[in-house]
C-alpha cells in the first residue's frame, strides 16, 4: 500500500511535467481551462478539453472508474493548476493546486468523487469556496 506522502509526491512530479500547458484567453478575456486526466498512475494522459465547461467536468468525474487511480486536473493559461485524484481503494484521494508558483495540498482528503467534484467547479468558477470549505497547506 502506497503511503500519504508516495501519493503526493507522484502526484506533484506527474504535475510538475504538465504544469507547462499553456491556455489562451478569449475576446471577452475570460480564462480558458484545459481539463486533462492522466490515469495509470500518471502513465495515460487524455486531453477533455481545451474551453472547460462545468458539465464537462461533472460528466469527466462521473465517467472514470474511482476503483483505479485517475488524477483529473484543470490548468489556466497562466500556468495555474489544481488537481484531484487517487482512488477509492488503497491509494486513498488528495488534491492539490499550484498559484502564482506555490504549490497547495490538501490536509483532509476528499472524502468522496462528489466532493473532488465540488474542489474542480469551485476552482473552475473562481469562487474560492475550495480554499475556504478545505485546508491546503
Amino acid at each position: 500500500m502506497k503511503t500519504a506522502f508516495n501519493l503526493k509526491l507522484i502526484l506533484s512530479l506527474n504535475l510538475i511535467n504538465c504544469s507547462g500547458n499553456k491556455n489562451i484567453k478569449n475576446d471577452k478575456s475570460k480564462i480558458k481551462m484545459e481539463l486533462m486526466v492522466l490515469s495509470n498512475y500518471g502513465a495515460d494522459e487524455k486531453i477533455i478539453s481545451n474551453s472547460t465547461t462545468i458539465e464537462q467536468i461533472k460528466s469527466t468525474m462521473n465517467e472514470l472508474n474511482w476503483n483505479n487511480f485517475h488524477q483529473v486536473v484543470l490548468s489556466t493559461n497562466d500556468s495555474n493548476w489544481i488537481e484531484v485524484g487517487g482512488n477509492l481503494n488503497e491509494d486513498g484521494l488528495s488534491s492539490m493546486y499550484e498559484e502564482n508558483g506555490k504549490q497547495f495540498i490538501i490536509n483532509e482528503p476528499p472524502s468522496s468523487k462528489k466532493h473532488m467534484t465540488e474542489i474542480l467547479i469551485s476552482y473552475f468558477k473562481g469562487d474560492g469556496k475550495f480554499k475556504r470549505e478545505n485546508k491546503f497547506e
